[in-house]
């Protein structure tokens, strides 16, 4: 076998994921070949490193200090009416084409009716829902 069935191998090695037969091929390989073991050194002493990395997820105190600093409220709400009303130019531009343009495709009207019925739906899923939740909510007391 050449070295590059070897090379495949390797990570696999440094994976635990090779049988035993296979390990101690991929091991005699190894001690024959140079240019494989560098290689092997190198992934060994790269996942070393990795694996030495923590990565530390913020903590709750930090997250809801953030979602209450004003800034926060503010991007969210942006976010929101910019979404809003973004939707509300496109099914406006979709009526006045779709009314005002008589030779338009079919596919158009097509798509901007599913899209305003679509948004329709979510819209008012998303009311009866939180209505019907709201009257058994035991948090809507607790400040957020």
């Amino acid at each position: 076998m050449d070295c590059e069935h070897y090379r495949e191998m390797i990570s696999g090695l440094i994976d635990n994921e090779l049988n035993a037969e296979e390990v101690n091929t991929v091991n005699q390989h190894l001690s024959r070949c140079t240019e494989c073991r560098a290689e092997y050194d190198f992934l060994i002493e790269n996942t070393e490193q990795l694996n030495s990395l923590s990565f530390r997820e913020p903590q709750d105190v930090v997250m809801q200090n953030f979602w209450r600093l004003p800034f926060s409220r503010f991007a969210r709400n942006a976010g929101l009416v910019l979404v809003v009303i973004g939707y509300l130019f496109l099914v406006a531009y979709g009526f006045t084409t779709f009314f005002l343009d008589p030779e338009g495709g079919l596919v158009g009207k097509i798509a901007l009716a599913t899209f305003i019925i679509g948004g329709l739906i979510v819209f008012g899923i998303a009311l009866i829902e939180r209505l019907t939740t709201y009257k058994t909510d035991p948090y809507k007391e607790i400040d957020r």
